[in-house]
């Protein structure tokens, strides 16, 4: 898709603060930039598959359980990876740090487990019951839609590191990029005139 051009170049103004908003709401930073259409297809696609990815994996354990973060290598949920990924969608995905940061053993399960971590075994705790949103109780509960969910909303994080690139250093300039072809062919044929020159004069003498 072609951008309106000032020139021949993309205006991308402050292209660092660009990228921090493109990486805080996916699309944020081409609008800051003026670039609407990306903005609203960057926008539509990456939050479109992060909610829908949260949304599938909501239920009667919680909302949005495949997005949480969990940094415990022992028995329970483990260390949460995806999160990783997850947390380049941006502000959607903050919610999870805030419910880490508040309790990272997940036994508040605060604001109906939106984003929580699973509550973990830890040494000298009693376990969890079948009721609780445990990961293994959020996974019998939600079934596929926790791993397709998952997929979803790791995918948009993913994709989201293209636009905060796209955001930062801006499209390809395909005038310019043409112009340093020609310059280089040019440069290359100056050379093999030269060397020939250079095999007539060695001939003559």
């Amino acid at each position: 898709m072609k951008e309106k051009k000032t020139d021949h170049v993309v205006p991308l103004k402050n292209a660092a603060f660009a990228a921090f908003l493109a990486w805080f709401l996916p699309g944020l930073g081409h609008l800051y930039q003026g670039r609407k259409a990306k903005a609203a297809i960057y926008a539509v696609c990456i939050l479109g598959l992060f909610f829908f990815g949260a949304l599938l994996a909501s239920g009667k354990c919680g909302v949005a359980r495949c997005v949480y973060i969990s940094m415990s290598p022992g028995p329970g949920a483990g260390v949460r990876y995806y999160y990783f990924a997850q947390v380049w969608a941006g502000a959607p995905a903050l919610p999870a740090l805030v419910q880490y940061l508040n309790d990272p053993t997940g036994v508040k399960q605060a604001a109906n487990g939106f984003m929580a971590p699973p509550i973990q075994v830890t040494p000298g705790s009693r376990g969890y019951s079948e009721n609780e949103p445990s990961i293994d109780n959020i996974r019998k509960k939600l079934n596929r839609r926790f791993e397709i969910g998952t997929l979803m909303t790791t995918m948009a994080g993913l994709l989201n590191i293209f636009a905060i690139f796209d955001a930062l250093y801006g499209p390809v300039n395909e005038e310019e990029e043409e112009r340093n072809r020609q310059k280089k062919l040019e440069e290359k044929r100056k050379r093999q005139r030269a060397k020939r020159r250079k095999g007539e004069d060695a001939a003559e003498m």
